[in-house]
């Protein structure tokens, strides 16, 4: 992770910072973030996320216990501790990755699909690993958490980045590609899947197509011909690298 100050947190956030009065809180830097009070280390950032079944409020002390810098929160609590005050503390998370992202150089492949993902993500890490430093998403950790949290440990090491993304419903790999921003993007296929949240198997591959609008640029896309509806998405990817490949087709370049 790249080094933050607080003072740089809170401008990334929109947040406000509270029990900054003495010099030692106000010259803190955060080396590393964590959403989980258990795993608080050294220079940790805690940040209480809330969920539908959950609401990381309720685990602060222990955070505090395990001798957190600081935390980010929705709401002040009484302590001496410093605290970032935001509105949400999950988009709060996005935005910090989002500027992580934007401060480090490593070639980023975004990597979506109904089926697969997560194999293709260990192969083309294990492909890239040989070439130079790679950051990829751990196990299949590719909601709107996940791909944040991956994004935190970039650093300026790093020469590639592997991104996984995966959704249950409309605008959620929208979300993910935005704050990745990928030089490249890879949907593996589409198929019928998560209908409850995607409605239709058009709404499938609306919904991953969504990951082209996060495409760098100069991006590349790579698509699989053997899926159903890239005739209505061709807007998407103009004015970019696209390659097709098959099983059954010989494999084309756009």
């Amino acid at each position: 992770m790249i080094p933050i100050s607080l003072k740089k947190l809170c401008k990334i956030t929109n947040g406000i910072l509270v029990n900054k009065n003495t010099l030692e809180n106000n010259n803190i830097i955060i080396n590393n973030i964590s959403t989980n009070s258990k795993k608080i280390v050294s220079e940790c950032l805690f940040i209480a996320l809330i969920g539908k079944n959950f609401n990381a409020h309720d685990f602060i002390n222990e955070a505090i216990n395990k001798r957190a810098s600081a935390l980010l929160l929705e709401h002040r609590v009484k302590s001496k501790i410093p605290q970032i005050i935001v509105k949400n503390t999950t988009s709060a998370l996005g935005k910090i990755a989002s500027w992580i992202r934007k401060k480090c150089k490593a070639n980023i492949i975004g990597i979506t699909g109904s089926s697969g993902k997560t194999s293709v993500k260990e192969i083309t890490a294990s492909i890239l690993k040989c070439y130079g430093n790679t950051l990829s998403t751990f196990k299949n950790l590719n909601n709107n958490i996940g791909v944040p949290l991956t994004l935190l440990n970039l650093d300026n090491s790093h020469k590639f980045a592997i991104i996984e993304m995966g959704a249950n419903q409309p605008k959620e790999i929208l979300y993910s590609t935005k704050l990745t921003n990928p030089d490249i993007v890879l949907i593996n296929n589409i198929y019928h899947s998560h209908l409850d949240g995607f409605k239709s198997f058009l709404g499938v591959s609306k919904a991953k197509q969504e990951i082209c609008s996060g495409l760098s640029e100069k991006g590349t896309a790579i698509f699989n011909s053997e899926s159903h509806h890239w005739s209505k998405w061709k807007k998407n990817v103009l004015n970019k690298n696209v390659f097709w490949f098959s099983i059954k087709k010989k494999s084309i370049v756009c």
